[in-house]
């Protein structure tokens, strides 16, 4: 056999004949034009054919040291390496940045036949470093069945006085306020029902609803699951996170010692949270720009969502979309 009769031997695979060369792939046709100009070349020298015997008399063994080893089959398909997700990075807030942040939470009292329905009846703010940026007694405009007080520690003397500000005139101060700003508490829906107010998502920090905040649900419950979480209550969060007593036994609550509880629990989970919040926003531009579309479209503040992707109620109104935290 000829030094070419070896070498232009390629393995045949369909109707294609290709060998691998440096990386490579060339064609029959290239190969045998390099061999014709390499002819002159000395060619390999054999392996002898008694050396081939002795190859072919010792089997190989498999891993269980038995038998003729199966011909491995390596996948064709190309393996993509996962590209890494981006680092966020949360920085220090600066004086004028942790301007933007305020914590809120309301004391109300029961109207209705059974009392059960709640009414505004005390709202409070504090900011960043816990200043009191406002703390009022709102009038009820119903009759009043439950007043609660062993719990929001109001008396019809609060609500009576004339200190005391109408329900409008409450919701004008109380969404100036806020208008912009990051608002953390505890359960913000509720604060947001009595207040008859909305704010975006991207903007409520709530406790109740932060995931390292939560626990999961009680074994006795017939419908447990382990992967459900309920939210803490903020005496034992405070008590648990920050080591402080709020709504102590025997005494009532005190809304603007719970709105610093909560904005203290914000500082203290801040940069796992802002990486989350952040999570979610890339995740919807994501979905924006690949033109996903799983319902109607909803849009504020420039950001577009699904309405079945986003994970908090939305209240339409005269064409115009605001957002209530679950």
């Amino acid at each position: 056999e000829t030094n070419r009769d070896i070498l232009v031997s390629p393995r045949k695979r369909g109707n294609n004949k290709h060998t691998r060369s440096n990386g490579k792939m060339k064609t029959d046709k290239t190969i045998s034009s390099s061999l014709s100009n390499s002819s002159t070349d000395s060619p390999k020298p054999k392996r002898p054919q008694h050396e081939k015997k002795n190859q072919k008399s010792s089997p190989k063994r498999t891993q269980n040291g038995k038998g003729t080893p199966k011909k491995s089959r390596r996948s064709t398909k190309s393996h993509k390496k996962a590209s890494k997700p981006a680092v966020v990075e949360i920085e220090e807030l600066s004086e004028e940045e942790k301007e933007n942040y305020v914590a809120i939470d309301c004391e109300m009292v029961g109207v209705g036949a059974t009392g059960f329905e709640s009414a505004l009846a005390r709202v409070s703010i504090v900011n960043w470093h816990n200043d009191v940026l406002l703390d009022t007694y709102v009038k009820v405009d119903q009759p009043v069945t439950d007043y609660r007080t062993f719990v929001s520690g109001i008396s019809p003397a609060h609500i009576e006085s004339d200190d005391a500000l109408s329900l409008h005139e409450c919701r004008t101060l109380v969404s100036s306020v806020i208008e912009g700003k990051v608002v953390v508490g505890h359960a913000l829906k509720n604060d947001f029902d009595v207040l008859r107010l909305s704010h975006p998502w991207y903007l409520i920090r709530d406790t109740a609803k932060f995931e390292p905040f939560m626990k999961t649900a009680d074994k006795s419950i017939k419908t447990y699951d382990p992967n459900n979480l309920v939210p803490k209550k903020l005496k034992d969060l405070a008590k648990d996170k920050l080591g402080m007593q709020i709504q102590q036994d025997g005494k009532s609550h005190d809304s603007i010692e719970d709105s610093i509880a909560a904005i203290e629990l914000y500082k203290k989970a801040r940069r796992k949270w802002e990486k989350a919040i952040q999570w979610k926003l890339n995740k919807t531009r994501d979905i924006e720009e690949s033109h996903v579309k799983m319902g109607n479209s909803i849009h504020f503040s420039g950001i577009s969502m699904d309405q079945s992707y986003c994970e908090y109620h939305y209240e339409i109104s005269s064409g115009v979309t605001t957002v209530l935290a679950n």
